[in-house]
């Protein structure tokens, strides 16, 4: 079996296979730093990782150690694999506009409350003290003592009266 450096100096010389050869004796190096990049499939990273090997395969010198050889390899993979993880943290989120789906329905448990309680509050005359108390506590949500200041009754009578209509609007629409 070939050390490290013979097959550098035989991929610089021109003899095929050695990149193959020198990216197996890599590969769990790659596989490590692509399992960790979630931002891109696996597939992906792996191949990034691995042109990046590639890459730095004429800089290597083939008069230096292994050790040296595969520090150097083992740099430039982290290098690109920081790189690669910063761009995907840097970069925002696009979504697929033919995946995306948008519904225009009502959801299931649409409550249609509102409607019945305005048709109730309708049906007392526009002028009355029940339509005036419910549409100030429903529509402008305003306390007991503020509709008693503004009708100027006392604040007991609107809780009472409120309480009673409430009461049987619940009865109503049992």
């Amino acid at each position: 079996m070939k050390t490290l450096t013979e097959l550098i100096q035989n991929y610089q010389n021109g003899i095929p296979d050695s990149d193959s050869e020198i990216l197996k004796r890599m590969e769990p190096l790659v596989k490590g730093y692509a399992s960790r990049i979630h931002c891109m499939e696996r597939e992906d990273s792996t191949q990034e990782l691995y042109l990046t090997l590639l890459k730095t395969l004429p800089y290597l010198s083939s008069s230096s150690s292994e050790g040296e050889c595969i520090r150097y390899m083992q740099t430039s993979v982290e290098n690109r694999y920081r790189s690669l993880c910063r761009s995907c943290l840097s970069e925002p989120e696009k979504d697929d506009f033919d995946s995306c789906s948008v519904s225009l329905q009502a959801p299931d448990s649409f409550d249609d409350t509102y409607y019945d309680v305005t048709a109730y509050i309708n049906s007392y005359p526009s002028d009355s003290v029940q339509r005036k108390i419910l549409s100030m506590y429903f529509y402008q949500d305003k306390s007991d003592a503020q509709i008693a200041q503004k009708l100027k009754l006392s604040r007991q009578y609107v809780n009472r009266m409120k309480k009673k209509l409430i009461l049987r609007y619940i009865s109503e629409n049992k």
